[in-house]
């Protein structure tokens, strides 16, 4: 719940941004702003948190060493943790009722959107099925017998649907100004970002936001694709007056959000915008660069900051954990069990169960079991059940780094096993005390 919580404020934060630039470049294209809202809807679908832990992956510095020479032979260079080691949270408390009641509410809402998703897409895909070539028209171009208003139906391979009631209304002109503005619609790939909006309302659908951003993404669609009719050479009274008879025959016309239909957005801003005809300024190039610098600001920001802080993180976790786990309590006890090595950890423990000693050396030095060295077959003879506590708690016990158990490992073996690793030849951990 807090990461959502937190997801949500940041897209919130990041939407009044987009805002402000729309805002900005109110005078340009409308085909500049749609884009802006597109990365407004997009960013609820990609959490900061999540590039936060992608820059994590290429953390800058790693909080120790890669592992050293075992028992006196050297190892791979790139030493690989043993794929039988897990990291787990050892103790999980069950989900509150009150989440699961959210979940429910949530799972509900969501699934009615996507059923009335999927029947409008049926809808519109029966429709195109049955739809027949416009004569003298492009290929792309659709006559449905259908009471629909003309829209452009599919993302792939997408089309141009005209009702054929509609077509003896419209003069030459003006149905070639609607057949223009449903093309730009193709020409701009309109239906996929509606689809991904769509989606950002099928799980987010109780934040009125995403709402709210769909409704600047449908009028500024619309006046782009008015705009790019307008480019053309289209005549704006023909193409107003084509408007307005698609709206007096469309009066009772299906209208499907599983298509781009002539008659979204504001109708009225829309004819007054197309009457005016007033041109967009153009972008500039000091407007195109500022843009281009805050797309890469805001994707490549979270990655660096995770970098860094990852690195910061882990390598002050480490040191902490290393220092807590030199004072620890160890018990270690010989099990019979067969299973694999398990590492977890809590507050105040950290366990290592069915372990050998060959598998507790390469955990703690985080390389592959078959590359530790030396000793003999006693190493895989017997398995062991080992913790450690700590009367104080553990920095991120979730994420525990099993290296921090290299000096408790390197203490354990000399004083129970008389056991010595030794890196380059010399001794790589000197016991202070046993216990």
């Amino acid at each position: 719940m807090s990461a959502l919580l937190d997801h949500l404020w940041q897209s919130t934060l990041f939407c009044g941004a987009i805002w402000l630039l729309a805002l900005a470049l109110r005078g340009n294209g409308a085909a500049v702003r749609h884009k802006l809202w597109v990365a407004a809807a997009v960013k609820f679908l990609v959490p900061f948190s999540a590039l936060f832990s992608a820059g994590a992956l290429f953390s800058f510095a790693t909080p120790v060493d890669a592992g050293p020479p075992m028992f006196g032979l050297h190892m791979d260079a790139a030493p690989v943790i043993s794929p039988a080691i897990s990291l787990r949270d050892a103790a999980r408390n069950p989900a509150p009722l009150l989440l699961i009641g959210l979940a429910l509410a949530w799972f509900a809402g969501a699934l009615l959107i996507v059923v009335r998703w999927a029947r409008a897409w049926w809808a519109a895909e029966t429709i195109t099925r049955a739809a027949r070539p416009a004569p003298g028209a492009p290929a792309d171009v659709r006559v449905t017998d259908a009471d629909i208003e003309p829209a452009v139906a599919r993302v792939i391979r997408p089309v141009v649907l005209l009702p054929a009631a509609l077509l003896a209304r419209l003069e030459p002109s003006q149905l070639a100004a609607v057949i223009a503005h449903e093309r730009a619609h193709i020409a701009r790939r309109d239906n996929l970002f509606s689809h991904l909006q769509r989606l950002v309302e099928t799980l987010f659908w109780f934040y009125p936001l995403v709402w709210w951003i769909g409704r600047r993404l449908v009028d500024e669609r619309e006046r782009a694709c008015d705009e790019r009719v307008l480019e053309e050479g289209h005549d704006e009274a023909a193409y107003a007056e084509g408007i307005l008879a698609v709206c007096r025959h469309s009066f009772s016309a299906t209208h499907s959000r599983a298509t781009a239909s002539a008659l979204s957005g504001d109708l009225s801003l829309r004819i007054k915008h197309i009457l005016l005809n007033a041109r967009p300024h153009a972008l500039g190039a000091l407007k195109a660069a500022a843009l281009s610098f805050a797309t890469i600001a805001v994707a490549a920001g979270p990655l660096a900051a995770g970098a860094v802080d990852d690195a910061a993180r882990r390598h002050a976790a480490y040191v902490t954990n290393s220092r807590l786990l030199d004072d620890a309590t160890i018990y270690v006890r010989p099990v019979r069990s067969a299973g694999s090595l398990d590492f977890g950890a809590d507050t105040h423990e950290v366990h290592v169960r069915n372990s050998t000693l060959r598998e507790l050396v390469a955990a703690a030095y985080d390389v592959k079991p078959i590359n530790v060295t030396g000793g003999g077959d006693w190493l895989d003879s017997m398995r062991y059940e080992i913790r450690a506590e700590s009367t104080t708690s553990l920095s991120d016990p979730d994420k525990l780094d099993p290296r921090v158990l290299r000096g408790v490992v390197n203490k354990l073996l000399e004083s129970r096993f008389d056991l010595l690793i030794l890196v380059n030849g010399r001794e790589a951990f000197s016991a202070n005390a046993s216990r």
